[in-house]
């Protein structure tokens, strides 16, 4: 991807993260008001930390399907093992999710195929352990003090559960800029065969990275779960093609090396505002999927060749100024 391409995404994202919520302002009444600003964040508490798992093990070249199921075994996980202690619950949640993480990478070299094939593996056997520890039914949180902490209102439009999103979020994106294990994971991704010649971790990369994709699911799934005072076998059900299309929107590229936390967090909110102003507008489930499919086909395909053609004039442009400023 060049210069003149990556700019024109840069545009393009901009556009949306700026344009959407200016049309639904201008459309829907109470928009921009206190209550739905806080309905926006809370759905990107959920959304955010599990695509921005995600999207650690797809810089890296890799896919974890599991992030759906992991984060709905957690949440059971918390509320039937946590005991009167929601920390405790989330100890529990986070060790487990870092636990399944290390196998998810460890499965790899062993097995030698993609991580496609080993985390459709462990998204069913995970699928399985949550119909298990829920026995068929709904599970209760008792300790309502809990959920509602996590839900209180601060500074309008926040939560105690999406600061933690946005915590996780700066501490994730310092970890890949500023750590050499961060250049391995993105190493491991842009040109795998070259990073090892080279001596980059590639294995200690993934395993880290699929050890974040694993501990920020529980987390999420853990924190949703107090929320909700409820944890339920299909609790994140819908979860992963939402995280994956957020992803993808917020600029992290499916063949790995290119990505970053704040790009993820655009394409979350992307997504949560474009969710929120058509719920608003009254459509219904099928026409928000079938806008959000929409939404993703044209960011990959700008992403791909049409976003080469379109940045070709852009490029010539550039050239063409930069020529006639030389030559004055």
């Amino acid at each position: 991807m060049n210069q003149s391409q990556r700019l024109l995404n840069l545009v393009i994202r901009s556009v949306l993260l700026i344009g959407m919520p200016v049309y639904f302002g201008l459309t829907v009444d109470h928009f921009f008001s206190a209550a739905n600003l806080y309905a926006i964040f809370q759905a990107f508490a959920f959304l955010g930390i599990v695509a921005l798992g995600l999207s650690v093990t797809m810089v890296a070249g890799e896919f974890d399907l599991s992030v759906a199921a992991l984060a709905t075994v957690a949440g059971l996980i918390t509320v039937k093992f946590g005991g009167d202690s929601a920390v405790l619950g989330l100890i529990y949640a986070v060790c487990f999710g870092i636990v399944v993480g290390i196998a998810n990478a460890a499965l790899l070299p062993w097995l030698g195929v993609s991580s496609l094939v080993t985390t459709v593996g462990s998204m069913m056997f995970l699928t399985g352990v949550g119909y298990w520890l829920a026995g068929g039914r709904v599970l209760s949180w008792a300790n309502l003090d809990v959920s509602d902490f996590l839900d209180q209102n601060i500074f309008g439009i926040f939560s105690p559960r999406s600061l933690i999103t946005i915590f996780c979020y700066v501490v994730v994106s310092l970890f890949l800029r500023f750590t050499t294990l961060g250049r391995d994971i993105y190493a491991a991704g842009g040109h795998r065969k070259a990073a090892v010649q080279s001596g980059a971790r590639v294995g200690a990369a993934l395993t880290v990275g699929f050890a974040i994709s694993g501990s920020l699911s529980a987390l999420g799934g853990g924190l949703l779960s107090l929320s909700l005072a409820t944890a339920s076998a299909t609790m994140g059900s819908n979860i992963l093609l939402q995280a994956a299309s957020a992803a993808i929107v917020g600029g992290v590229a499916l063949e790995g090396g290119i990505g970053s936390p704040l790009g993820v967090a655009v394409g979350v909110l992307i997504l949560t505002v474009l969710n929120n102003g058509l719920g608003l507008l009254n459509a219904t489930s099928t026409q928000i999927l079938l806008v959000n499919g929409l939404l993703l086909l044209m960011v990959v395909l700008l992403d791909g060749r049409l976003g080469s053609v379109l940045a070709n004039p852009l490029a010539r442009l550039a050239r063409a100024r930069s020529a006639k400023g030389a030559s004055a």
